[in-house]
């Protein structure tokens, strides 16, 4: 089963989450070289310009998972993450019917 990823990430105060957008361009086009990824989008928040929501669609949870250890990975979230005033949120959704 297909499963739906939303990350919300939010940075810190008075800085506009598109401070982001390099590098999720960056950790798209690794996961598009990876088994199993589907797509992605980005969505800004316009009410609230600190917050940015990404969904990223998978072939099965386990696609996921081993995204989730690749090394440059981690490397682009750690990059992230200097920009974040909180950890990022995940949640996880499977797509289309039971």
């Amino acid at each position: 089963m297909a499963i739906g990823i939303l990350i919300k990430r939010v940075t810190k105060h008075g800085v506009d989450a598109k401070v982001l957008l390099p590098l999720i361009i960056e950790l798209r086009s690794l996961a598009v070289r990876q088994s199993g990824y589907i797509s992605g989008e980005t969505f800004f928040n316009l009410d609230r310009p600190e917050e940015c929501v990404v969904i990223g669609r998978w072939t099965s949870l386990k696609h996921w998972q081993q995204f989730k250890k690749n090394p440059l990975r981690s490397e682009l979230i750690e990059k992230i993450e200097k920009h974040l005033d909180e950890k990022a949120e995940y949640n996880f959704y499977g797509i289309g019917l039971w």
